[in-house]
């Protein structure tokens, strides 16, 4: 019994150490459009970040997960090559595209035993070209 629950202890303290923190964008967090769909290449394969306004879902310390308007156009077979995502902008300035569902992450954390940390994070994929965004005004 005392080594099951050495065993639990060190699990729980490993997934903490090996994930990040995600929580609530903050109240006025202004969202931001992208002119014209753009074609992305990562090295997985290809995607398309759809035209339109992206609302802010979640952030990290990093940055914030803004969400497609609709589904990412994806090179796989799975989900018929759309999945829900959108781009991840940091707060250094560089791009990341996503796939998941951040803001269910931190719906989720915050009545679990590891608080803020997300065990099901996003998935992130480099990619190129950046895509070319304005934030919109807040009415």
């Amino acid at each position: 019994m005392k080594h099951l629950l050495t065993g639990l202890l060190a699990s729980t303290l490993l997934i903490s150490c090996a994930t990040k923190d995600l929580e609530d964008c903050a109240p006025g967090t202004p969202a931001i459009q992208v002119a014209q769909a753009v074609e992305c290449t990562h090295k997985d394969g290809k995607f398309t970040l759809p035209a339109g306004i992206y609302q802010p879902e979640a952030q990290s310390s990093k940055g914030t997960y803004y969400v497609a308007p609709e589904p990412l156009k994806t090179s796989g077979l799975i989900r018929n090559g759309r999945e829900r995502g959108g781009l991840f902008i940091a707060k250094e300035g560089w791009e990341w595209a996503w796939i998941g569902h951040p803001g269910f992450e931190v719906r989720e954390n915050k009545t679990s035993i590891l608080g803020k940390k997300g065990i099901i994070m996003p998935t992130v994929y480099k990619f190129e070209p950046y895509v070319n965004y304005t934030q919109v005004k807040s009415r």
